[in-house]
């Protein structure tokens, strides 16, 4: 051991310990479950059969729209062409008893169709949606027709050599019509026919990598722009992300919210004149979380919530643990972000909560791998 204290390694010496110890303490936290798991889920009813209603987004006239994948656990592990097919569902959340609705896009060009994260513009009413083909994953732009009666219309796919196939996450327009955020949660493509069917080595890499980035906690993936007039994509933030997941945006199109779920925590940008995003700062949380809502009318940010990482980690090989989760609010008063539980569920109707909105009293969660939506009343 005497080449520990000989001068010439003893710098180097010391920083690999310090780092060693930084991951270490980085995967406690991670691990580490959220110690205010007080549930109040007694007045939620699990309504609707599809599978995978991964991310939400309240529109105009109350309609709440939800992106289905035909479960997102299938599409990775398996492949999307093993998977159920998944679509686009409406709520009117103005009913008293509202229920999920199914609502056709008009000339999708595919059969198939699994939706990851997706963005409603009040905006310019369109709806944003990543979704994984199997060969590759893209973002669809559909129009949305409020009257006389809600519809939707296929507008354009946007591809890149930048996404990889399942390794994008969620979408968020920009300043305008012409702009998007795509987050990327993955360093390396997966498998086409999913992680459990690697046909080379290459192929096996990205398990790995996705096991060394969780970790190690170094930082690999991004956040792209796309400018959808030039039809062309590029990094818009430097690499400071474990696995970049949602992603929503103030009101005025000038801050960027981006979630770090193996952090636990989340990134606020400022929006520069060159479409480039600038970190203001980071916001630590006492449990991770998954997708993120910007709520116009309150400033706050609603967020679906993993407030116990482990049973995260044994559900994906056992389906009989139940992964509890909820929806959380993080809130600026005085200059500081503060955090607010809003209802918080066991799992046992509806395991592994990945995003959430509400409506007066009513909230709505979503799960990326089972079946339904989960309609609770607080």
């Amino acid at each position: 051991m005497a080449w520990i204290t000989n001068s010439k390694y003893l710098f180097p010496t010391i920083v690999i310990i310090a780092v060693l110890i930084n991951r270490g303490l980085r995967l406690k936290n991670l691990l580490q479950p959220y110690e205010h798991m007080n549930f109040n889920d007694q007045k939620c009813k699990l309504k609707g059969s599809f599978k995978g209603a991964e991310d939400m987004g309240l529109g105009k006239n109350s309609i709440l729209f939800i992106g289905t994948s035909g479960g997102l656990k299938q599409c990775f592990h398996h492949g999307s062409s093993s998977a159920e097919n998944g679509g686009i569902w409406m709520m009117n959340m103005l009913e008293s008893d509202p229920e999920p609705v199914q609502i056709h896009i008009n000339g999708y060009p595919n059969e198939q169709l699994h939706v990851h994260g997706i963005f409603v513009s009040n905006k310019t009413d369109r709806l944003y949606l990543i979704n994984h083909l199997g060969p590759q994953s893209v973002v669809e732009v559909v129009q949305i027709t409020y009257t006389p009666s809600i519809s939707l219309q296929y507008l354009k796919t946007v591809k890149s050599p930048l996404f990889p196939r399942y390794g994008i996450n969620d979408v968020v327009e920009g300043i305008d019509e012409n702009e998007i955020y795509v987050t990327r949660w993955q360093v390396l493509p997966f498998p086409e026919n999913g992680l459990n069917n690697p046909k080379t080595l290459v192929e096996r890499m990205p398990r790995l990598a996705l096991f060394a980035t969780t970790l190690s906690g170094i930082p690999m993936t991004y956040v792209f722009r796309c400018d959808l007039k030039k039809d062309e994509c590029y990094v818009a933030t430097d690499k400071i992300f474990i696995g970049a997941n949602g992603i929503t945006t103030s009101a005025d199109r000038q801050h960027y919210f981006v979630a770090d779920f193996l952090d636990k925590k989340f990134g606020v940008f400022k929006r520069q004149d060159s479409g480039r995003l600038e970190l203001e700062r980071w916001v630590q949380l006492p449990f991770g979380i998954d997708n993120l809502e910007f709520d116009t009318q309150t400033g706050e940010i609603l967020m679906g919530t993993i407030p116990d990482m482990v049973s995260v980690i044994q559900a994906d090989s056992n389906p009989d643990i139940v992964v509890p989760g909820g929806l959380s609010i993080a809130y600026l008063e005085k200059g500081e972000w503060n955090v607010k539980d809003v209802l918080l569920h066991d799992g046992s109707k509806l395991s592994q909560i990945s995003a959430g909105n509400r409506f007066r009293d009513t909230v709505v969660l979503g799960s990326p791998y089972e079946a339904g939506i989960l309609v609770c009343n607080f």
